[in-house]
């Protein structure tokens, strides 16, 4: 665990970290790119330590590799890598929601409320909102597991998938509207089994537009995820 302390104009190594993993996941910095330490040190007005204590969190977490002689690189995009990401997430995301307890009622009508926001938010292309709502309603589901692990390995597998969520050259014109109301159907139904097969099945549709339309790196370099 390393200890946060503050750093010049009030920046946390926290702060730092979540500002460059931010711009990694939105493409600023690029797949495959060489990032210089002491370039973001100049733009954020602070030394180069923290900075450095930042990308070593990174290299743990997967987004950068320090390569001798050759200094800190963004992480390559790859096919391969992407449906690793996605058939771990399928495992846990799928399991998790097999594995939640009843959903009440009024847990219910939350859910369906936060689909009609996320409907709402498409229409009126909010892309930052609909991340947002998007995000909330799966994790909905995921909290009723009883499980802190499984969610924080879900929310790091959460991380790295934003950076291929857009990749797909044709997006689903419902933000998977469609699909996020049939899991719903299933909890009301009490069949967890089912929502969790549901889940999964949602989450292939996700990987198979990346199959369909990832071409290679030239796309990794010209994409930019949603803000998280």
């Amino acid at each position: 665990m390393v200890k946060m302390r503050l750093i010049e104009r009030g920046f946390t190594v926290d702060e730092v970290l979540r500002r460059v993993r931010h711009d990694i996941i939105t493409g600023r910095f690029a797949p495959d790119s060489q990032i210089f330490p002491k370039a973001i040190a100049e733009e954020l007005g602070m030394s180069f330590i923290p900075v450095r204590e930042a990308l070593r969190i990174l290299e743990s977490e997967g987004f950068v590799t320090f390569v001798n002689n050759r200094g800190t690189w963004v992480t390559p995009l790859s096919l391969e890598d992407a449906n690793d990401l996605y058939s771990t997430r399928i495992e846990f995301e799928s399991q998790v929601v097999r594995m939640s307890t009843p959903f009440s009622a009024s847990e219910l009508d939350a859910l369906d409320g936060l689909l009609d926001e996320l409907h709402d938010a498409l229409v009126a292309n909010e892309t930052r909102r609909v991340v947002e709502l998007n995000r909330e309603f799966h994790f909905s589901l995921y909290r009723k597991s009883g499980s802190p692990r499984r969610i924080k390995v879900i929310e790091h597998l959460w991380l790295h998938s934003q950076r291929y969520q857009t990749l797909s050259v044709e997006q689903r014109e419902d933000a998977g509207d469609r699909e996020h109301r049939v899991i719903v159907d299933a909890l009301r139904q009490g069949d967890h089994a089912r929502a969790g097969d549901l889940l999964g099945e949602h989450l292939r549709t996700t990987i198979d537009l990346i199959n369909r339309d990832y071409s290679g790196p030239r796309d990794a370099q010209h994409a930019v995820a949603p803000s998280p």
